[in-house]
């Protein structure tokens, strides 16, 4: 996770079929641990060309998985409508494949049988991620949003070279450009766009959406706006933008709270969605916030929890957090979870304040995306160290589900509670019943929601078959050629 801003303070997947090589099952032991306490865009849609459907079932015995690097993880979504959470849903019916050479997507059901060929138009992708039946397919010259249910394509004239989620939110995502001017916000349940200078063109934006904050539904998006020392809200379901004064710190669907630190003292302001004030309040330096019941529960720069009224302003001290300077700070998809990362090691704080747990000499894994499973987070020992180490908590009381070693980046399932990560001998999976260790020459791709399969490389081929031991018998199956990018859904 990255550190908090200080600001305002002093291969083409159309070769031929072929049959993949038969392996025996791959040798893997049970373990576990004991707990531890610009111009504006130019939009075009069109229908992609339907092509032939087919299925390849391959026979033999499952093996698994993988000495190369882990390449990509997926976002699923959890329906449309309103939601009180932003978590994914751990149901998938689909198997989406984006070529990393053409950008042609391929949807496959759950058996494997090929039920789309869409030309997304995004040649080279430099990244991808899907919610619900929404693509997205970013590149250095556009960005693509394909409805896979639909098979439609919305074409935006957009650069950008990743796709981020807000904290607080896995149901929307962000492409922005490099340069911080511009960015391309999708809701993935609902597939609408924000295209930020269609919206309102800010002269002078520097946006920075790798920290941005979101409700829980996803539809309203708060995002520091570093080149005008501004926040803007961005939202789905309003035709302008809002403009605030100060760092992007906490949203929901009725609130916007930001922070204007001026040396070690902050101003902390409580906003309507249509920038009228509420009330102010003033406290240390703050580092993270999240709006609950209880009011907005801050941390400080120094480590202290500091409960805010929202109607007020009116603050009281809470508890005291030993982690050295505090660094960030993201809500999770639950809402009334906020991980805190310090120089030290990370912290869980509930709802009311009250911590929930603190974990030395550990930062939040996800390579400095916010934490998007509907219960576990994972954190991995500091970089320095020889063998790293991950560990699963729950977030609801701050108990380590499960300890293992490997190394980003990390693939989990739609809870973070079962995650898989790569070792000097293959891949390990880690779950609530320990830590299952697979010796293979495979290639892990990717992890469904519900945790009970993956997607492997194996000679040349990408491969779906189910795992732990019930699973040892079934037949994989063959999603064709390797060279794409994996994502698992619900359609």
């Amino acid at each position: 996770m990255p550190s908090g801003p200080t600001l305002f303070d002093d291969g083409d997947a159309s070769g031929p079929d072929q049959e993949p090589v038969g392996h025996e099952p791959a040798e893997f032991e049970d373990r576990e641990f004991g707990d531890r306490g610009s111009d504006a865009s130019q939009v075009r849609s069109r229908n992609p060309n339907f092509l032939f459907r087919r299925a390849i079932v391959v026979g033999g015995v499952v093996a698994v998985l993988a000495t190369a690097s882990i390449v990509v993880g997926q976002l699923i979504g959890s329906g449309g409508g309103e939601t009180s959470s932003g978590a994914l849903g751990a149901e998938w019916n689909r198997i989406v494949l984006v070529d990393d050479r053409t950008g042609r997507v391929v949807v496959d059901d759950t058996d494997g049988e090929e039920l789309a060929r869409i030309e997304s138009g995004v040649r080279n992708p430099a990244a991808s991620a899907v919610v619900d039946s929404t693509l997205v397919v970013a590149g250095t010259d556009m960005v693509a949003v394909v409805d896979i249910a639909g098979e439609t394509i919305d074409e935006f004239e957009l650069g950008a070279d990743r796709i981020v989620v807000p904290a607080g939110s896995a149901l929307t995502l962000i492409a922005p450009q490099a340069d911080g001017g511009r960015a391309l916000l999708v809701h993935g349940p609902s597939g609408d766009t924000i295209d930020t200078d269609t919206l309102a063109p800010v002269v002078g934006a520097r946006y920075e959406f790798a920290d941005s904050r979101s409700s829980a539904s996803g539809r309203e998006v708060l995002v520091t706006d570093s080149g005008n020392f501004q926040s803007v809200l961005f939202s789905f379901d309003r035709d302008e933008p809002s403009f605030f004064p100060g760092l992007a710190l906490a949203v929901d669907a009725d609130l916007v709270v930001t922070a204007q630190n001026v040396g070690n003292d902050a101003t902390v302001n409580v906003f309507d969605h249509d920038g009228e004030p509420i009330a102010t309040g003033r406290t240390p330096s703050v580092r993270a916030g999240m709006i609950t019941d209880s009011g907005v529960v801050l941390v400080t720069v120094d480590g202290a929890v500091v409960t805010m009224s929202p109607s007020s302003g009116e603050t009281s001290d809470g508890a005291q957090i030993d982690l050295g300077t505090i660094e960030s700070g993201d809500v999770t998809t639950s809402g009334d979870r906020l991980v805190v990362t310090g120089a030290n090691g990370v912290a869980i704080i509930g709802g009311d304040g009250a911590v929930i747990g603190t974990y030395d000499a550990q930062r939040p894994a996800g390579a400095g995306q916010p934490p998007v499973g509907s219960t576990c987070i994972a954190t991995i020992t500091s970089a320095d160290v020889t063998e790293p180490q991950l560990t699963l908590i729950d977030a609801t009381d701050g108990s380590v589900r499960v300890e293992g070693f490997g190394d980003e980046p990390l693939l989990a399932d739609a809870s973070g509670c079962i995650a898989g990560t790569r070792t000097a001998t293959g891949f390990d999976l880690l779950g609530v019943d320990g830590v299952q260790q697979f010796r293979t020459d495979d290639t892990l791709l990717a992890l469904t929601p519900d945790g009970t399969s993956v997607v492997a490389g194996r000679d040349g081929r990408t491969i779906l078959f189910g795992v732990g031991v019930e699973a040892e018998t079934d037949d994989p199956i063959d999603l064709g050629p390797q060279g794409r990018t994996v994502h698992i859904t619900q359609s």
